[in-house]
């Protein structure tokens, strides 16, 4: 059963989902479709079919864990080199060239309401499937 959820917004396949694409969608990584697969299947921690809001908050914290390699509680761009710089610099709300756990977080809700497309509270593989490439070339036209 899907689970019915206020609208959020970001996290688990593609460059929604992916360890690399934290403060935004947009990275300079290529997602293939098996890598989004791959990548939506480890954020659906429940293995419903669908990632709710709380699977996504949960993966987006644990791909910050992992991004802030200095262990000190803030990322900075030097810490995700492949996301582009205006989305880090969107990100990052205070401008302060790092960011926070709750800048990665807030950036990331905002893909998530992006990528729900029938605005049912939950992400699918397929809606990831069609905003990854959506995204993609947004990226390149910047």
């Amino acid at each position: 059963m899907k689970a019915r959820i206020t609208r959020l917004a970001a996290l688990a396949a593609g460059t929604a989902l992916g360890a690399t694409a934290l403060p935004g969608a947009a990275s300079a990584q290529q997602w293939t479709d098996e890598s989004i697969r791959a990548a939506f299947a480890e954020a659906d921690v429940n293995h419903d079919g669908y990632v709710d809001v709380d699977e996504f908050v949960g993966r987006t914290v644990l791909l910050f864990k992992q991004a802030d390699t200095n262990d000190d509680r803030v990322i900075t761009a030097e810490e995700v080199k492949n996301v582009t710089p205006g989305r880090f610099k969107n990100a990052d709300r205070n401008g302060d060239g790092k960011l926070s756990l709750g800048e990665a977080v807030g950036a990331k809700m905002i893909d998530y309401f992006e990528i729900d497309a029938n605005h049912d509270g939950v992400i699918t593989v397929e809606e990831i499937l069609v905003y990854e490439p959506i995204v993609a070339a947004a990226a390149k036209r910047k």
